[in-house]
């Protein structure tokens, strides 16, 4: 049955109305969907972009970074990856995504300091055992403390070579002066034999010896100007150095350096007496001269005719010979002065300086090869070094030291890599495996040996060896500071040695203590000597305890510069993961991405026929955009 029924035009109003505010809510509604669906596609992609990690890259040094060449393979991928939630958008109906990277962030970015972020984040989720035992920065202030005494005290040791070439210089002198007092003793008895033909020669000798002593003074006076610029170089250069010492260090050290002001100061006194030996020289000519001419008028009247007057006037002069013998001008020298055993003082410098020309070959243990490997540098992450650095706490460069010992070789190992001796290569850069563990041969030395003459100084027994040695070689007629001098050569000399056993130890894969104790000591004094015969330096036995090498080379990195460090860590990733990827380029390798993405949607609920005419000024689509980042 029908119906009749009819509506109010304003009920269709209020119909109309109604209808259009929810499809505008339930349209609005869908957009916030919609940019929340795009938002979850956003770091759909990205989340997959960060999935593709490089897989040689973590499984050898446990960094997390993923492979690109450049941004266009970056939006590509992620595209790639928002694809299926394009497809499947539905009723959110997304469209022609756009991606745009605001920033991308690789792993060699600000100098390094995001892969040390990630080894600090792996580095944290595990333990270790730390080469310190308190600070490392206090550790490593008394090492250069050590460092900076042994250089001052070493070069004033050394300095000795000038003083010694001073007392050379006076001894030569005195051996003159000697040669002349035989002469004269000799011409006394050629007188006393009335032998004038023999003090005619004698004559001669001793004008040849006295005419010496002019140029010896000479000698002896640029010896002494020598030394003396020598001290002053010194002082100038160690004034840092001094400065840097720890109080304590620093009186001990400037109460032995006084003493070998001392000697200059009596060097300078001793000059005086020295230099007016030309004078006397010059006195003594004139009186050989005059005896020379007496001896003349002696013979002129022994070869006269008449006997009588003869032997009166050959009496008379002869006794002018005689007077001229007696009357003549005596050269001494009253001081002190030379050394007792020049040749051991010497060989003291030969064993310094086989030492520190050669201390390469006398460390390398006799089972091992060294590496020759070398590699072209050019091609290297450390060749582009990038700037935005910031210093890390103390925790943080303790682990990453510690995983620098933990995923990098060193001459310990002895592995087959592009360059076998990594650590080394981090610590110093050089482009071979030799010249990279030389430097750090010799960086280990440097340290091995402040600390080595630090024990000896500590040590009463050792430091009276050296002063008995020094004064044997100095001997009981020189300067007691000359022994000072040569007993500072002893300990630098005595200092290395050890130093050299302490080295060869730890490459033979031994554990060497900071601090040495009595029974850790292995070289004996008397035999440093012997390795200028059999270039090798004999050792005792090792005690085990202490630091292994890898540990010492952890201690210099500790100090090295960070980015410098951080650069050379990833010339070796490229160098290792290379082999097997020849493509493989660090600066390839990235860290986190900053995107902006963009895609465009279109209405629904506005654009349902019926209520199509209400929305009409409104367009059919329009832009959502989302920022989406991300760093591992």
């Amino acid at each position: 049955m029908r119906k009749r029924g009819s509506i109010t035009i304003f009920v269709c109003l209020i119909f109309v109305c109604i209808s259009a505010l929810i499809c505008g809510l339930l349209e609005s509604a869908r957009t916030s969907a919609a940019r929340l669906y795009l938002q979850t596609a956003g770091y759909s992609a990205i989340d997959s972009l960060f999935s593709r990690y490089h897989r040689a890259l973590w499984e050898n040094y446990k960094i997390l970074s993923f492979e690109s060449e450049n941004d266009e393979n970056i939006k590509d991928l992620m595209l790639s990856y928002m694809e299926p939630y394009v497809d499947n958008s539905g009723m959110y109906r997304i469209q022609n995504p756009q991606i745009n990277l605001n920033k991308k962030i690789n792993l060699n970015d600000n100098g390094g300091m995001y892969l040390e972020q990630e080894i600090i984040d792996y580095m944290s989720l595990g333990t270790f055992e730390s080469i310190f035992d308190g600070s490392p920065d206090d550790l490593w202030k008394n090492i250069e403390d050590a460092k900076s005494m042994e250089k001052i005290t070493s070069e004033y040791g050394l300095s000795s070579k000038e003083a010694i070439e001073v007392e050379k210089s006076l001894s030569r002198i005195s051996k003159n002066i000697a040669e002349q007092e035989k002469i004269k003793s000799d011409m006394k008895n050629a007188f006393n034999m009335r032998n004038i033909t023999e003090l005619e020669k004698l004559c001669n000798d001793l004008k040849k010896s006295v005419k010496e002593i002019p140029d010896l003074v000479k000698k002896y006076e640029k010896q002494a100007d020598k030394m003396s610029k020598k001290i002053r170089e010194i002082e100038d250069k160690n004034t840092e150095n001094l400065s840097k010492l720890s109080e304590g260090n620093r009186s001990y050290i400037e109460g032995e350096i006084a003493k070998f002001k001392e000697y200059v100061d009596k060097d300078s006194e001793r000059r005086t007496e020295v230099i007016a030996l030309t004078l006397l020289s010059e006195n003594s000519i004139n009186e050989i001269e005059h005896l020379e001419s007496d001896i003349d008028i002696l013979k002129e009247r022994i070869e006269e005719d008449d006997e009588d007057e003869q032997d009166q006037d050959i009496s008379e002069n002869w006794d002018i010979v005689g007077e001229d013998i007696s009357s003549m001008t005596e050269m001494k020298l009253d001081f002190k002065h030379g050394i007792a055993d020049e040749e051991k003082e010497d060989q003291l410098k030969q064993v310094k300086d086989l030492i520190s020309n050669g201390v390469f070959s006398l460390v390398i243990p006799e089972n091992r090869e060294v590496s020759l490997k070398t590699v072209n540098t050019l091609s290297l992450p450390s060749n582009a070094i990038t700037n935005g650095y910031t210093d890390r706490n103390l925790a943080e460069r303790l682990l990453i030291n510690e995983y620098l010992g933990a995923y990098f070789a060193d001459f310990t190992d002895d592995i087959d890599t592009p360059l076998s001796y990594e650590l080394e290569y981090i610590l110093n850069g050089r482009s071979s495996d030799k010249e990279n563990l030389e430097n750090t041969i010799l960086k280990i030395l440097a340290i091995r040996e402040g600390l080595n003459y630090m024990h000896i100084i500590s040590d009463s027994s050792k430091m009276q060896m050296a002063y008995e040695l020094a004064a044997t070689i100095s001997g009981v007629l020189c300067l007691p500071q000359i022994t000072f001098l040569i007993k500072f050569l002893i300990i630098a000399v005595w200092a290395l040695v050890e130093s050299v056993i302490d080295i060869r130890c730890l490459l033979e894969g031994g554990k060497i203590p900071l601090i040495k104790n009595k029974d850790d000591w292995r070289s004996n004094l008397s035999s440093i000597f012997n390795i200028l015969n059999t270039n090798i330096v004999e050792e005792g036995e090792i005690s085990g305890r202490g630091i292994n090498y890898e540990g010492y080379l952890k201690m210099l990195l500790y100090t090295e510069d960070p980015v410098k460090r951080n650069f050379r860590m990833m010339d070796i990733m490229q160098l290792d993961i290379g082999v097997d990827q020849k493509d493989f380029l660090i600066q390839d390798m990235i860290y986190g991405i900053d995107a902006d993405i963009g895609c465009g949607a279109r209405r629904l609920f506005s654009e349902i026929s019926l209520f199509s005419d209400e929305f009409s000024i409104l367009s059919s689509g329009y832009d959502i955009r989302i920022k989406v980042e991300k760093i591992y």
